[in-house]
């Protein structure tokens, strides 16, 4: 049998496989992701290099034929910075937008503010009207408040308060809860129940007052009739908004004392700028908080016979 040489001849070494190399992740997926994240969490400006980021390392990984991964990454950064890039716009929004609802909220505030006032002083009118004289500041321990009730289709409410008792006696301190929201300032939130800041401007005639310059109410225990009012029923105070920390229960007499030292204290911080006020004739005026003192002065006096400047009232 013949021998062949190449049966003989030793085998050949087989060859390896080269070894498989995995794919490395795209640093612009990672960085993307990173900066979404970020831009979640609040740090809002991270948002757009994140989504450009995650973009680019999208078109690298496509472009890589499989030698670069962290497709996963790439694209959730890319969501993850579009929301937040869009809740940032949101809250840019947001800011942009609140103060002008806050002005809007304020200027409705201040509408219903003056509209109470105006109601007040047209009971009060109303009260003039059948007793010949405005309701006093001390009547029978209650408020002029409480007087004119039946003036502002409050009889019911009225007729519950005992007059010959004092404004906290059992009877009537029970009705304190029950006060008309005309009394209520839309513009102070945080006033214990029953409390008002609407009052009217007196002079206390026990310390020798000049009886040539008086508010409209004072007391004496004598009502102010028509009469008395020689500046004019337009040129004179007869409620006043005064100040939250001033603020007095509603059936109490309690009241904002006129001093033409200081003619302008407790007044100005309800609504901003502003100073709402009643005139004895009906009509409000809202006065700026940085007229003249003396101007304001003026317009608190019933008979100092000042000149009033009307262009300082808006």
């Amino acid at each position: 049998m013949s021998k062949d040489s190449n049966f003989s001849a030793p085998m050949a070494e087989p060859v390896k496989p080269m070894p498989h190399k995995a794919p490395g992740t795209s640093g612009k997926a990672i960085a993307s992701l990173v900066l979404g994240l970020l831009s979640i969490v609040g740090m809002c400006l991270t948002g757009i290099p994140g989504l450009i980021l995650g973009i680019m390392g999208l078109g690298d990984i496509g472009k890589s034929g499989g030698r670069v991964g962290g497709k996963g990454l790439a694209i959730a950064g890319i969501v993850l910075s579009s929301l937040g890039i869009f809740w940032t716009v949101i809250a840019i929004l947001i800011g942009m937008l609140l103060p002008a609802v806050q002005q809007v909220r304020q200027a409705a505030r201040t509408v219903t503010s003056q509209n109470n006032v105006r109601q007040q002083v047209l009971g009060m009118l109303n009260y003039e009207s059948s007793h010949g004289e405005f309701p006093l500041q001390d009547n029978n321990g209650l408020s002029w408040r409480v007087h004119i009730l039946p003036y502002m289709d409050h009889q019911h409410l009225y007729q519950q308060f005992n007059l010959e008792e004092p404004w906290d006696s059992p009877t009537n301190i029970a009705l304190l809860p029950q006060m008309p929201i005309f009394y209520d300032c839309p513009s102070v939130g945080h006033l214990p129940p029953g409390f008002t800041v609407y009052q009217v401007p007196y002079t206390d005639v026990s310390d020798g007052s000049n009886p040539e310059f008086r508010a409209l109410f004072e007391n004496s225990g004598e009502g102010v009739k028509f009469m008395e009012i020689t500046d004019g029923m337009s040129n004179t105070i007869a409620v006043v908004e005064v100040d939250a920390a001033a603020a007095v229960e509603w059936t109490k007499p309690a009241d904002w004392e006129y001093d033409p030292s200081d003619p302008m204290h407790d007044l100005g911080n309800v609504n901003p700028g502003r100073i709402i006020v009643g005139m004895a004739d009906g009509s409000v005026n809202t006065v700026p908080t940085d007229v003249n003192p003396a101007q304001f002065d003026a317009m608190t006096t019933r008979n100092g016979g000042e000149e009033i400047d009307a262009s300082n009232l808006r």
